[in-house]
Formats: structure tokens, C-alpha cells, sequence
């Protein structure tokens, strides 16, 4: 299976809750986030729309890009823009079966993205390593699949 396929087995709209741990950009909170992949560029790559929403009401936004080469194992997401305003870093990921991880560098750290999919299922988890900071737990995700693919 091509990388573009297996970024289409995320194609369609998602709903779950996170938990989200305190970091230098927000406290700690249970959010809830609805997420949107739809395909572009003639299947070569996903768009991600991304929306998180705690329960005070404040909201995190985010477009992302997942591109894929046609013979390539690796896959690419790009986060192209957010509320936060943090400018645009590749993260270069690989796939291992259902799994995806992914790691976006800036001069700030890294972020460590991994997605799983089980069926009508998705799990995502974000890690930090900030300055010299060891790795530690930012983001847990679960997901049902409410329409699509």
C-alpha cells in the first residue's frame, strides 16, 4: 500500500476528547477537538483542518498538510498555520503499519506527532522535548470517525 493510501485512510470528520498536559503554552485541560482530513493535489496529499475547544470556551486552530511521494515510505505533514501563530516547520514521519510518527523540529524543540488508527478509531499523542527538556507527554487524543471514509 502507497503512502497517499494509507494518509487516505484518514480521509473524513473526527470528534474525541484530549488530554492535554500543562506546558509553557497553556495549562493543563480535558479539550475537545474535531478533526477534518479531506484529499488534494490529485491524491498526493491530505488536508487536516483542526479544531480544539476548552471548556472556557477558548479555541486552538490549526491547517495542516500530509504530503506523500508517489515511492516513498515516508510521508510529511506540514503545519502551514495556527492560532498560535508558530511559523511553518516540516515534520518528516514514516509509517509502520497503521502507525504514524512524525517529527516537527523548530528552534524551540521538537514535537513528536504520532497517529494510530483502529478501524473508525483514531489515537493521537503529541510529545515535547523543549530547549533541554527531556521528552515529555504534551498531548493524548482519542477519536471516532463521525463521517467519511
Amino acid at each position: 500500500m502507497s503512502v497517499a493510501e494509507l494518509l487516505w485512510d484518514l480521509l473524513g470528520n473526527w470528534q474525541g476528547v484530549e488530554e492535554q498536559s500543562a506546558s509553557p503554552f497553556a495549562p493543563a485541560a480535558t479539550t475537545r477537538a474535531m478533526l477534518t482530513f479531506k484529499q488534494d493535489l490529485a491524491g498526493t496529499a491530505v488536508l487536516q483542518d483542526y479544531r480544539q475547544v476548552r471548556d472556557d470556551g477558548a479555541e486552538f486552530l490549526a491547517h495542516g498538510v500530509f504530503l506523500a511521494g508517489p515511492s516513498s515510505p515516508d510521508a510529511v505533514l506540514w503545519w502551514l498555520f495556527d492560532s498560535a501563530a508558530q511559523a511553518p516547520e516540516p515534520a518528516p514521519g514514516t509509517w509502520a503499519g497503521r502507525h504514524l510518527a512524525l517529527v516537527r523540529r523548530s528552534p524551540r524543540g521538537s514535537a513528536h506527532h504520532d497517529f494510530r488508527l483502529d478501524g473508525r478509531r483514531l489515537a493521537y499523542a503529541i510529545d515535547l522535548e523543549l530547549a533541554d527538556q527531556p521528552r515529555t507527554p504534551f498531548l493524548r487524543g482519542r477519536y471516532e470517525r463521525v463521517s467519511g471514509h
